[in-house]
């Protein structure tokens, strides 16, 4: 019982998954993440050094949000994509070299992804039981109804000919 709803779950996080651009939001987190840990300074000498610490915390936090938004409103994927991009390039220039170049390479990667990822038609549901017995049946009656129409159409007889008056 427990390992039918264990690969239940399984299968509906790995539907989830695949129907938007996981691993581009995974990354724009990972960078964010990889920002604030590189500068673990607390935040009133942050606010005492100046631009290039406080903008980190922003830079950090806006990839964060953006690879959330990536996850969870995937429509959205080319705007995400491209935000993070910029956001990286401004964070290599503003932010201790972006995270000493590893955050600005994972949210470039994670842009990139989410900039290049198109959505997949979901393949259409099996029909089960029923449904699967009903349609067969409708089949062979649309089958037995052309059957029927053809060979009315093969009983057709010319029509007379027109009568001309003259006049």
């Amino acid at each position: 019982m427990l390992l039918s709803g264990t690969r239940n779950l399984w299968a509906r996080w790995t539907r989830w998954r695949k129907r938007r651009p996981f691993l581009a939001g995974l990354l724009m987190i990972l960078a964010g993440i990889e920002m604030v840990l590189i500068t673990q300074i607390p935040v009133q000498m942050m606010i005492y050094l100046g631009v290039g610490a406080v903008s980190t915390l922003v830079f950090s936090g806006m990839l964060i949000v953006l690879g959330l938004i990536t996850w969870f409103t995937p429509n959205q994927h080319m705007i995400t994509g491209s935000f993070a991009g910029f956001i990286a390039l401004g964070a290599l220039i503003l932010s201790n070299l972006g995270g000493l170049v590893i955050g600005t390479l994972l949210a470039l990667a994670g842009g990139g992804l989410a900039f290049a990822w198109r959505p997949v038609a979901r393949p259409p549901r099996k029909r089960r039981g029923r449904r699967r017995r009903r349609a067969q049946e409708q089949e062979r009656g649309t089958e037995e109804s052309m059957a029927e129409s053809t060979d009315q159409t093969d009983r057709t007889e010319p029509l007379p000919p027109v009568a001309r008056s003259e006049g």
